[in-house]
């Protein structure tokens, strides 16, 4: 199951009234309106808010347990700064809310206040000054926005602004692991490893399984000929077990992609493989990079789990992006940024340190992000 909310439905008591309060007193907009049925309202780029008509919700769905007391659940609109709270805690107000609490200082950093809508679910308005809280902020709403003579939301200038250099490195030296630039003298150790992969792993790159020599140094030539910084992993023990690369690199902007990623079995699901992807990340940034981004077929599901457990934030789809085999392919694009990097690095850092592996293996998980069931 995907880590995703489609849809949040709320049994409604009175759906004209729900209208009355969502549409024509907080101003937003029905993408589906079914009179004495359902309203629906579009709450973010997959999300939508159903209020369902409460007997029509019961026959479906089943018995609404009712009594005194809280619904136990609320909503939650993010804002950019404390003003705003108080700001739609009004509007609520005048709309109709029956219950509107005031905004206030919380222990945790932030400022919340609360308004019930007609049926009584509370919607929390909230500023977090917390990195959880500008996740959620729409692109304009962010505190780093700024305004320009024609009243326009623009970005910050960047002071000193300075490209960073191409992303070429050295030997780059781990704990458990080794990278070196890539080049044709390491062929034949990596057709070893790679060479007999399962063919399931080729299935979502560019080529079809490569299980002979001579395609196989045909491939590697093809990736080094490519303007990508083609990069070699090696295990602790010094063997040739993976290929990965820097690619789409845009200096100009501070941009670069880390893709066409080939782990061979003695590297998937090892410590080896994440502290590969983390010197990388060091590497990207430590030469001033703005961001760094990750994307895959959004069918990839394994794909898709590594990057969120290596604490890159999921951005959107794609969708008709590529095509890829003959086959249409929809593109999940996933990215850290330099304000990312040193929360996520702390993770990795906590994750690799020596007291938290016991008989090889980490205590506890990393916490880049909430996923942890991959290879990497």
């Amino acid at each position: 199951m995907d880590q995703r909310i489609s849809f949040v439905t709320l049994a409604v008591a009175d759906l004209d009234a729900s209208r009355r309060f969502y549409l024509d007193g907080l101003g937003w907009h029905a993408d589906l309106d079914v009179p004495g049925e359902v309203l629906m309202i579009r709450a973010g780029e997959h999300l939508v808010l159903s209020l369902w008509d409460a007997d029509q919700f019961e026959g479906e769905v089943g018995p609404i347990r009712r009594g005194e007391g809280l619904a136990p659940m609320t909503l939650a609109h993010n804002v950019a700064d404390v003003e705003e709270v108080d700001e739609i805690l009004e509007l609520a107000r005048s709309a109709g809310s029956p219950d509107v609490a005031p905004g206030q200082a919380r222990d945790w950093g932030g400022y919340t206040g609360y308004f019930a809508d007609p049926d009584g679910f509370r919607w929390e308005i909230a500023h977090n000054p917390g990195p959880i809280g500008q996740v959620v902020l729409s692109p304009s709403s962010r505190e780093e926005v700024q305004t320009n003579e024609h009243a326009q939301p623009i970005g910050p200038q960047i002071a000193g602004w300075t490209p960073p250099p191409q992303p070429d490195l050295e030997r780059i030296e781990g704990v458990h692991c080794t990278l070196e630039p890539l080049t044709a003298a390491h062929t034949d150790e990596l057709f070893v490893e790679l060479g007999s992969i399962d063919p399931s792993l080729w299935t979502y790159l560019g080529e079809d399984p490569i299980t002979e020599a001579a395609p196989f140094a045909q491939y590697i030539a093809g990736r080094l000929a490519d303007d990508s910084v083609e990069v070699l992993i090696r295990d602790a023990d010094g063997v040739a077990r993976a290929l990965v690369a820097l690619m789409r690199i845009d200096p100009e902007h501070g941009c670069v992609e880390i893709g066409n990623v080939l782990l061979g079995p003695g590297l998937q699901r090892t410590t080896a493989a994440t502290e590969a992807m983390s010197l990388l990340a060091r590497h990207v940034f430590d030469l001033g990079y703005r961001r760094y981004e990750w994307k895959c077929d959004s069918l990839n599901a394994p794909s898709r789990r590594a990057a969120e457990r290596l604490g890159f934030t999921y951005e959107g789809t794609f969708r008709r992006h590529r095509v890829t085999k003959g086959r249409s392919r929809d593109t999940s694009w996933f990215a850290m940024t330099l304000d990312d990097w040193p929360r996520i690095r702390a993770a990795h850092d906590a994750w690799l340190a020596e007291d938290n592996i016991v008989d090889g293996i980490q205590r506890s998980p990393l916490r880049a992000s909430a996923r942890a069931d991959t290879g990497l």
